[in-house]
């Protein structure tokens, strides 16, 4: 019974995993809208994460998530999700002098990232191509 309950437990976590990368993406989507500096580039962002997500709606009747090697890309995901989460709302504040300063380096940073989740965004029909092959 014990064996079950944690079995259980790691399929419960494993499918959390796309229902949060979901959530971390609306956040994206939602604060994109509101920049004031690299506007241009965080919607691209935005954009860019709106078709991860439906992708990862797509995928999430799968047993996508109870396999390391098809999980593993989809966590790897959530992580550059919430490092592109905190630049975008980087992007939304501050003074014109911050804004001055700062719009150049926060430029250096999205575009690594923008780099990132395209790769992920190639990487998705992958995964989805395994996890179909598996069943």
């Amino acid at each position: 019974m014990m064996l079950w309950n944690g079995m259980s437990q790691v399929a419960n976590i494993a499918q959390l995993a796309g229902v949060y990368a979901y959530g971390v993406i609306t956040m994206i989507v939602e604060a994109a809208k509101t920049v004031r500096r690299n506007r241009k580039t965080c919607q691209l962002l935005a954009r860019l994460v709106k078709m991860i997500g439906d992708l990862l709606q797509q995928l999430e009747s799968t047993q996508l998530m109870q396999h390391t090697e098809t999980r593993n890309p989809v966590e790897q995901l959530e992580e550059t999700l919430r490092h592109t989460y905190m630049l975008i709302r980087s992007c939304q504040d501050g003074s014109y002098l911050y804004s001055c300063f700062m719009s150049g380096k926060q430029a250096d940073q999205l575009h690594p990232v923008q780099n990132e989740i395209a790769f992920y965004l190639q990487l998705i029909p992958l995964v989805g191509f395994v996890d179909t092959t598996r069943t």
